[in-house]
């Protein structure tokens, strides 16, 4: 489970959290639908049996890397899940619209274990977006530790890593992993500057979103504000190339940078789609109140309009204590022209649900409209 707040899990927030979700259900128009085709592809009783993030990546025309957070790895059996495992990470490789193969590490006694895993310490990564160049694949990680366990919420982030992959062609068990901490982040008790909420590729150029709650962020009424670094597709190995956009310029103080739109959740994607010739933002409202919302713009750097609801989902109003988050959009993945397909995570404030409930904590896919999106 992952959220745009530094450390989370005190009461009050989570109190404060709750209203502002049961204030936010204003249901929106019926500009996408579920996609339950797409559900069963990751739906599966044994190994692999659940997991949210979702990030995918083309590592070529026909292949799609998926990068998943907390994992459930086990067996489905009459609804619930047994003898089950969680890891905090793992991937899978889907071959066009075939169901996708999914891979995890193993302990010397036979465990399963997450893919990625920092170099040492107790805390552990969240894959979070990233892009393949003619350099290799390049990867945003987020190294978090657990302080409350049993908790969807008991985790602080402490910094951000760059995963470089050499050879991702490769089998991924044969993969060459090599890290280096970023050195753009920002983390108080106050607030974080955290990049690599999506990364998209756009001519000569790689973006990475991030978002920004700094005191002088919020101060501004923007709330977790949107903010946008950008480095040359082939160099973006390399720190110096690292540019930050603040008040209309690009410039190389990563602190100086500012909001380009307010609100945004701590996954995100962003996309441009020639269907409507506009750069696409999609996201969770609040991160976890369970409507999907839209962004357009003309231009990575906006101006970006207002946000627009698009679904609202369903599972976010049922009996068991609900929340939906992580929505992101898979632009490489086949859809009509005028269509994106959309991901977002179900998760529970019970954390045992995830064991009672097999029908919680896969991907849902939804078709969202993006000429209805569009529509003044």
């Amino acid at each position: 489970m992952r959220h745009s707040a530094v450390q989370v899990g005190l009461s009050p927030l989570l109190g404060l959290l709750l209203f502002l979700s049961l204030t936010s259900r204003a249901e929106p128009p019926s500009e996408a639908v579920p996609a339950p085709e797409w559900d069963a592809q990751f739906q599966r009783t044994n190994g692999w049996v659940g997991a949210d993030g979702a990030y995918s990546i083309p590592l070529s025309q026909e292949v799609t890397l998926w990068l998943f957070g907390d994992t459930l790895v086990g067996e489905v059996r009459e609804g619930k899940r047994v003898n089950v495992r969680m890891i905090n990470n793992s991937i899978a490789l889907q071959r066009g619209t075939n169901r996708p193969e999914f891979f995890h590490r193993t302990t010397r006694d036979g465990q399963p274990e997450s893919f990625f895993k920092p170099g040492h310490g107790k805390s552990y990564f969240w894959p979070f977006h990233g892009t393949r160049t003619s350099g290799g694949l390049y990867l945003i990680l987020h190294r978090i530790e657990t302080v409350k366990t049993g908790n969807p919420f008991g985790f602080k982030f402490l910094d951000a890593w760059l995963g470089h992959v050499a050879n991702p062609d490769d089998p991924p068990s044969q993969w060459r992993i090599t890290q280096k901490k970023i050195p753009f982040t920002t983390v108080t008790s106050k607030g974080a500057l955290i990049f690599g909420g999506a990364v998209m590729c756009d001519g000569d150029f790689v973006y990475i979103g991030g978002g920004d709650s700094r005191p002088q962020t919020k101060q501004a009424f923007l709330r977790n504000g949107m903010v946008l670094a950008r480095v040359p597709a082939e160099q973006i190995g390399d720190f110096k190339q690292w540019r930050f956009f603040a008040n209309g310029k690009w410039q190389t103080d990563f602190k100086r940078v500012t909001p380009v739109f307010p609100g945004v959740a701590s996954e995100f994607s962003l996309s441009y789609q020639a269907a409507i010739k506009k750069y696409v933002a999609v996201y969770m409202e609040g991160g976890i109140f369970g409507t999907i919302l839209v962004r357009l713009a003309s231009a990575p750097e906006g101006p970006w309009s207002e946000p627009r609801r698009v679904y609202r989902c369903p599972e976010q109003d049922g009996p068991l204590r609900n929340f939906c988050y992580a929505a992101k959009a898979h632009p490489e993945l086949p859809a009509a022209a005028d269509e994106l397909l959309v991901t977002y995570a179900v998760n529970s404030w019970d954390f045992w649900n995830l064991f009672k409930e097999a029908s919680l904590y896969w991907p849902r896919f939804v078709r969202v409209k993006l000429s209805a999106a569009s529509a003044e």
